[in-house]
């Protein structure tokens, strides 16, 4: 297009009556090339916030006889499954599906799957294009599948399909940040993997850290064995005990650097995973409750209610009507 306003200008001068407008006519043309290609570059900035640029995202229920058909597409997506049981196929590999599992599948490589069992597929999906190097990089350096242990990978995925769905200020840039932190993530661990074992080279055991008396070291690692341990029945005490802190101090520490105290921030972990459970499970809410620490399900319905304004069963079927909603970036 700008080519053409350029050509234009050139046309225009063979055609004017005197050079002042040759001069005038070819300038005007000119500037308005340039505000073209300025809003171009403009948006396609807008389209590729932080080097990726977000497609679609959604949720998806694979009842059992459904397939996916093989195909591929000249963009990335990623699959991760929630729940359920079957086979995936990807380039000329077949993998069996299991709940935590997650696949990054690149531009041109052919996949699909078939549900097995009696139980519905449930997966996380999200397509989207890199721009950047490093973060293609990063995408080549990821294992597919991985196995997301720790729900991490999942946490981020949900996040970012809430970021589309709401659509707030700045949805997009939070959305390309976490997509990024999700694929540096994922290529650590398959460096982690990769380092040679103890037989093959000699190299010191890891003992465990001591405490360090640090206000941020503290919280940061009463954080981490809250995040471990908190579907038991742990207080302050017991947690701030058993990583080897004074429990006023830990306490204090941990406010400091998380703005809330450790009962807050155990309540809103619980309901976190408690939300997980609702969306790839079909557990009761009794059930769950129990499962993230809750003695009743009273206790648990009236926490959630305050953190959610909603009740899990609100919020249950909220999730069920978004399944096959398909959530667009662009």
């Amino acid at each position: 297009m700008i080519k053409g306003y350029l050509l234009l200008s050139r046309c225009a001068a063979l055609y004017c009556s005197s050079a002042r407008e040759c001069r005038f006519i070819g300038k005007s043309l000119v500037f308005v090339a340039s505000i073209l290609k300025n809003a171009i570059r403009r948006r396609r900035h807008g389209m590729r916030r932080h080097g990726v640029h977000i497609h679609w995202a959604a949720r998806f229920d694979y009842k059992p006889g459904a397939r996916l058909e093989l195909h591929r597409h000249n963009f990335y997506q990623i699959i991760y499954f929630v729940d359920g049981a079957g086979s995936f196929l990807l380039g000329d590999r077949s993998y069996a599906i299991a709940p935590g599992l997650l696949f990054l599948i690149a531009p041109g490589v052919m996949h699909g799957l078939t549900p097995g069992g009696v139980r519905a597929i449930k997966t996380l999906d999200l397509k989207f294009r890199l721009y950047d190097n490093d973060l293609e990089q990063a995408a080549g350096a990821c294992p597919s599948p991985c196995r997301d242990e720790e729900g991490e990978s999942r946490s981020l995925l949900e996040r970012i399909r809430a970021e589309g769905a709401r659509k707030e200020k700045h949805y997009d840039s939070i959305a390309a940040l976490m997509l990024g932190q999700l694929l540096y993530g994922l290529a650590r661990q398959r460096t982690a993997a990769q380092q040679p074992s103890a037989g093959q080279t000699e190299r010191p055991i890891k003992q465990p850290a001591a405490p360090t008396y640090e206000p941020l070291d503290a919280a940061q690692r009463l954080e981490q064995y809250l995040r471990s341990h908190y579907a038991e029945e742990i207080t302050l005490g017991d947690a701030a005990a058993a990583i080897g802190y004074n429990k006023s101090y830990a306490g204090r520490a941990f406010r400091s650097g998380y703005g809330v105290t450790f009962t807050q921030y155990l309540r809103r972990v619980r309901i976190e995973k408690a939300r997980e459970m609702i969306a790839g499970t079909s557990a009761s809410l009794k059930t769950i409750a129990w499962q993230v620490g809750f003695k009743t399900i009273y206790h648990f319905t009236r926490v959630f209610k305050e953190l959610e304004r909603m009740t899990p069963a609100e919020w249950r079927e909220r999730e069920r009507s978004e399944i096959r909603k398909d959530i667009y970036f662009d």
